[in-house]
């Protein structure tokens, strides 16, 4: 339910494995607001900042919301989609309209389809009508990116927060599905390991193998990230495909939590698997290495 100013609008929930993508693509692009600016529209010239505080029944159901200069200029909102969905350019131009409305400054809506499931004849960029010609219509247009046909070396040339996204790119010609995968997977782990911090690039190689699961197999997916050597002292993460993805998100937690504060007792662990929102393991794995307790672990919303 998304509730503006008193305007309500009820958004249709996605397949649990779109919510689930949807997740890492937020947590990925609120880590790294400059480099998906500068992937999906033009490097930013002024201030950028996430907008989540005033909007935050809208932000439940838009994906990334930046706000440009300051005081704000504009707004650029960022949607991901992973699968079809006949009614998502509605969603888009209620995002649009709400954020127009809150903050009186232009929005430029993108969406980014992530594979080519997620293509719909509907989603072509207008939505356009004039049940009274001549008194009045609706002209709304937004940018659609088709992530596959962007290629994967120009995506892993882009930040280090927008590589795993490479994993979605187009890949080297001549090669197959696997190999091509295989290739690009190699080049975002040597990257990541060599640019970015250990726990950042732990999170962002999580990130590009939870992304490898919409072009191939679970099991497809591991093999090509196990097989790269650099992954080896990543191996905790390879669990999240290992074990299913509730489970494996519940275990690395474990994991991870006990690294940082000794084994946990048998109420952090009832707490723990009592967690069934999917979005919410993905946030609570990717805060715990920053957390100060399992108390902080689990509170995490």
């Amino acid at each position: 339910m998304l509730t503006v100013a008193g305007a309500k609008y009820r958004m249709e929930r996605e397949p649990l494995v779109a919510m689930t993508f949807d997740a890492t693509l937020k947590d990925m692009g609120r880590d790294s607001p400059h480099g998906f600016l500068a992937a999906f529209d033009r490097p930013p010239t002024v201030p950028v900042k996430l907008l989540n505080v005033d909007l935050s029944t809208v932000t439940t159901a838009a994906d990334l919301i930046l706000g440009l200069g300051e005081p704000l200029e504009e707004i650029l909102q960022l949607d991901f989609q992973s699968s079809a969905a006949a009614w998502k350019h509605a969603d888009l131009m209620v995002y649009n309209a709400l954020l127009f409305a809150h903050y009186h400054v232009p929005v430029h809506t993108v969406i980014i389809l992530l594979r080519p499931e997620a293509a719909h004849a509907n989603l072509n960029g207008t939505i356009g009508y004039a049940p009274r010609p001549g008194r009045g219509k609706m002209d709304f247009s937004y940018e659609v990116v088709r992530l596959w046909e962007r290629s994967a070396e120009e995506l892993l040339a882009r930040d280090p927060g927008v590589a795993p996204l490479a994993m979605l790119g187009r890949l080297p010609e001549g090669l197959s599905l696997e190999d091509g995968l295989t290739a690009v997977a190699q080049r975002v782990v040597e990257r990541l390991t060599k640019e970015a911090p250990p726990d950042r690039a732990n999170k962002l190689l999580t990130d590009a193998l939870l992304l490898t699961g919409l072009r191939v197999r679970r099991d497809v997916a591991v093999r090509i990230f196990r097989g790269i050597r650099a992954m080896e002292e990543s191996d905790t993460y390879l669990m999240i495909l290992d074990q299913g993805q509730e489970k494996g998100i519940r275990q690395v937690i474990l994991v991870l939590g006990e690294d940082q504060f000794g084994p946990p007792d048998e109420s952090v662990k009832t707490s723990l698997n009592s967690i069934t929102d999917l979005n919410r393991l993905v946030r609570i794995a990717r805060q715990t290495p920053k957390a100060g307790s399992w108390q902080e672990i689990l509170d995490t919303p």
